[in-house]
């Protein structure tokens, strides 16, 4: 405790910064320099800020690349924006994520069953399982069935299906 409270007398703004989202915010892409308490830096751009951490993830420009650096919020004393130079620009951000729509989550679904060694059958827009159903959009809250054991069962075994999955 005596520790931050020595730091925070001192000239460091990150402490000022970490108080206001929308401040944390508007550091996302720019080009900073990123004091540490150890007295050393880092300079690069800032990929994201942690709400409840308030660790730093940034991209530090070397030759054609950029090294990602994590920097544990507790070891911030001062960020700054700074110019870059005309040559520096922003790393390219990587999108990963696939939208998943009903019929590929449908489709999906039935390779995760049947990789499970489930023997399920379509019958129109339904997923059957021996007297269970499942309805559009396929979740585990759309489990159709008379026996409260087999829904419990296929909620399982739909809850262990892999967000990406597609067969394996």
């Amino acid at each position: 405790m005596e520790i931050n409270n020595a730091h925070s007398s001192v000239e460091g703004n990150y402490c000022k910064i970490t108080e206001d989202p929308d401040v944390m915010l508007q550091y996302v892409n720019k080009y900073v320099n990123v004091r540490l308490i150890k007295k050393s830096s880092f300079t690069g751009f800032v990929h994201s800020i942690d709400p409840v951490s308030f660790s730093i993830i940034i991209s530090v420009p070397q030759e054609n690349k950029y090294q990602t650096i994590l920097i544990p919020g507790h070891a911030i004393f001062d960020l700054t924006e700074i110019e870059s130079d005309t040559n520096t620009k922003p790393p390219p951000r990587k999108t990963t994520f696939k939208i998943c729509t009903e019929s590929s989550r449908k489709e999906n679904l039935i390779k995760w069953l049947k990789w499970n060694l489930l023997p399920v059958t379509e019958d129109g827009e339904k997923i059957v399982f021996g007297n269970a159903s499942i309805l559009p959009p396929y979740s585990v809250m759309d489990i159709c069935t008379d026996n409260p054991m087999v829904a419990m069962q296929m909620r399982k075994i739909i809850e262990k299906m892999p967000a990406h999955f597609e067969s394996m």
